[in-house]
């Protein structure tokens, strides 16, 4: 996909000018996969034929090829590649801000990508069968905590100190790919799986908590707090009413609540893509859903939130082409830009993950059996299958994938290179943790075997 638009990448632009035929190339043929891949082409797959977009969703496909031609391009022309991205489109001079091509994609398709986030976060915490509801949310929750402190302290021991308030970067763990490695090692119904999405969820809504607390993008404004006070006023009016009267038991009557909280972070001076955040807990939910990773292998919940969710999740996905083709084209061929802080978030993401929520997580098994007098890792009733504590290291390395919010955090922090290189070497956990869980695998299936 967008394969052979990196064969038309500009030579060298001397005076750096915007390549806007080539955004517009880029987005025409988006379009044109997303309408073929969703309408015509299928694939085959366990036994029936799906539609080819859905492949491309599951192995996010777009954020992927994004982020491989934000490299082609920035290597092959920093200039142009810069220039493209920081044109400035409008100008608020009121506000301090200028509009480009990186704000919309950091500010408009993020705001759907943390609202989606938010979606299965509610889920997870309110509805009757949420991975997060009751005592059995306890250890993925206290496991997503060692999952932020543990990567933390590895950062700050390791970082220099002129960008020591990029401590937060490897805190992130980005959630599809995680889920995508989990299935790969223990299959969908393992409750490893389930365990690793629901901490790899809990995980990035405390990023996005360390994102507003941390990381403001202008001076802040309490009259942009007032105006996100009123937005959430509003989007409770909105449920409130809408359980009288019908047009407004839709996720659309909730567009006008997201804009106003959206505009409210905006003026406070915060990452406007946090502002669904705010809205989504109110939109009308199901009394049951297994998320947005669950097997379609029935009816799906059709409610307010899960048409919210369904109605926007192709647009994000094909988002996030932009969002990885302007946040990953940094030039580290011929360059030093892999430096001490590099190493930070790489031993940051690897070594703390793993080691902040295996930790966390057996310091957590101890304090409920202390607490409850009894304590068990989660179990698949009916297929039997058990997570160990062999599984609870691997989780933490998949948990390393930071990818997607590592780089949403390293521009917030403020673009530093070394540290969205850092962030984007992270694939090789990913892949450490599927060859390790195979061979975990081919290991327990042989002593299987013995035992028979």
């Amino acid at each position: 996909m967008f394969l052979f638009a990196t064969e038309l990448l500009p030579g060298p632009t001397p005076h750096g000018e915007p390549a806007w035929w080539l955004i517009a190339l880029f987005t025409l043929q988006g379009l044109v996969i997303w309408l073929c891949a969703r309408r015509r082409y299928h694939v085959w797959k366990n036994g029936r034929l799906t539609p080819a977009f859905d492949e491309l969703q599951e192995f996010s496909s777009y954020l992927i090829s994004g982020a491989v031609i934000a490299q082609i391009w920035a290597h092959g022309d920093t200039a142009s590649y810069r220039a493209t991205l920081h044109a400035v489109l409008l100008s608020v001079p009121q506000m301090d801000l200028e509009i480009d091509l990186h704000f919309l994609a950091n500010e408009v398709v993020m705001t759907f990508f943390f609202g989606i986030a938010a979606k299965e976060l509610a889920e997870a915490f309110l509805l009757r069968h949420g991975a997060l509801r009751g005592m059995k949310g306890v250890l993925p929750l206290v496991a997503c905590f060692g999952g932020v402190v543990g990567p933390a302290i590895v950062y700050r021991s390791l970082c220099t100190d002129d960008l020591a308030n990029g401590w937060a970067v490897p805190c992130a763990t980005d959630i599809a790919f995680a889920w995508l490695g989990a299935r790969m090692i223990w299959g969908p119904t393992h409750p490893a799986v389930h365990f690793l999405l629901a901490l790899a969820i809990a995980d990035d809504f405390v990023g996005m908590g360390i994102i507003a607390a941390f990381y403001p993008q202008r001076s802040f404004q309490v009259s942009g707090i007032l105006l996100l006070a009123a937005g959430m006023v509003l989007a409770y009016l909105c449920r409130r009413i809408g359980q009288r009267v019908a047009w407004l038991q839709s996720w659309k009557a909730f567009v006008l609540p997201g804009i106003v909280c959206w505009l409210g972070l905006l003026f406070a001076g915060l990452h406007a893509a946090l502002a669904l955040v705010f809205v989504v807990p109110f939109i009308p939910m199901g009394d049951d859903d297994q998320g947005l990773f669950a097997e379609e292998t029935g009816p799906r919940t059709d409610d307010p939130l899960n048409r919210f969710e369904h109605s926007h999740k192709p647009f994000v996905d094909m988002g996030l082409f932009f969002f990885g083709l302007a946040n990953a084209g940094v030039v580290w061929f011929g360059t030093s830009v892999w430096d001490r802080n590099s190493w930070a978030v790489f031993l940051g993401l690897g070594v703390g993950k793993t080691l902040g929520i295996s930790l966390f997580t057996a310091v957590g098994y101890v304090a409920l059996k202390c607490v409850s007098g009894h304590a068990h890792l989660p179990k698949n009733r009916q297929t039997g299958e058990q997570l160990r504590w062999i599984d609870v290291p691997l989780m933490g390395l998949l948990g390393a994938m930071g990818f997607t919010v590592a780089l949403f955090v390293a521009d917030a922090t403020g673009a530093d290179p070394s540290l969205k290189i850092g962030a984007l070497a992270s694939f090789f956990y990913l892949g450490l943790a599927i060859l390790l869980g195979r061979l975990r695998g081919q290991v327990a299936a042989s002593h299987q075997q013995r035992i028979n």
